[in-house]
């Protein structure tokens, strides 16, 4: 045996799963595929899994989402990676997953917003710059420079 108790071994193979609401363990739908496929994405086809939404590009930010999608439990697979390492998730059905999207949405969001400015073009940064004016109630003069707005 290679050291791994069989209790052990049985927790590799469950992975956290979201059930009405609740994180239980459960069977890793996707393990039987490995090792059986030449990528990842190949793997989690091969499960029955279909890029469902994502967040982010590679290297652009320091944490990326990829949903997948399929129509057996668990329904919801979530893939969050970062530089080093990523970790999966499952979401049972849609409302789970709903749930799921919802608590991670505050970092989704700042994802996104980081995203954006990451691939800003010169030609369109004044308008990132104007977007942000607006937000903070600020006003420019027509060189570009800030108004003092205390009369």
């Amino acid at each position: 045996m290679n050291g791994i108790g069989e209790h052990e071994a049985d927790k590799h193979a469950q992975v956290w799963v979201l059930k009405a609401g609740q994180w239980v363990l459960a069977e890793d739908p996707v393990a039987i595929h490995e090792g059986h496929h030449d990528s990842y994405e190949a793997v989690l086809q091969a499960a029955g899994y279909r890029v469902w939404t994502g967040v982010a590009e590679p290297y652009t930010v320091p944490l990326m989402l990829n949903v997948w999608a399929r129509s057996e439990e668990p329904s919801f697979l979530f893939d969050l990676e970062g530089p080093g390492q990523s970790q999966t998730v499952y979401a049972a059905a849609l409302p789970d997953a709903l749930t799921l999207l919802n608590q991670l949405a505050p970092t989704l969001q700042a994802l996104a917003i980081t995203d954006q400015i990451a691939h800003a073009e010169p030609e369109t940064r004044s308008v990132l710059a104007d977007v942000l004016d607006t937000l903070h109630d600020r006003r420019r003069d027509k060189r570009g420079r800030l108004l003092n707005d205390r009369s």
